[in-house]
């Protein structure tokens, strides 16, 4: 019985879907950590189940949510614990639009938030998907 609840809990779980922009940062900011950052930085993100976008669009929030609470499982945690920001993504359109720069912040020893310059989605439709990014890790968080 047990294991029926546990395979129902598991089916209604929701899994967090980034956007293409959100995408492109995490991706950035992997490729510049430590080989043992990046593992944890991918099951972070990987965990990530509940996600607060603000009306404006200018601020992102991450959540591993268990148990109807907040509750991010610490063995996924970087030795950092504090809040910190860990880096500064740029991504630079190929034609037209101005770059969009996103801050990116640890809290508590995990990703938690991506603050913007500008709306992302104003940013994606005036680039068209055609960008590259810049990234400049700011604090290692081991």
């Amino acid at each position: 019985m047990s294991s029926l609840i546990g395979l129902l809990k598991e089916l209604f779980r929701t899994k967090a879907v980034f956007s293409q922009v959100e995408t492109a940062i995490f991706d950035a900011i992997r490729l510049q950590l430590s080989p043992n950052d990046t593992e944890r930085w991918t099951k972070q993100l990987q965990a990530v189940n509940k996600i607060y976008r603000s009306p404006d669009g200018r601020e992102v929030n991450l959540f591993v949510k268990r148990n109807g609470k907040v509750d991010w499982p610490r063995e996924l945690c970087f030795a950092k614990n504090g809040e910190f920001k860990i880096a500064v993504v740029d991504l630079i359109p190929r034609q037209g639009a101005k770059k969009l720069r996103a801050r990116v912040w640890c809290v508590g020893g995990h990703v938690f938030l991506i603050a913007y310059t500008m709306s992302p989605k104003m940013f994606e439709n005036a680039a068209q998907g055609k960008w590259r990014t810049e990234c400049k890790i700011l604090n290692s968080p081991s």
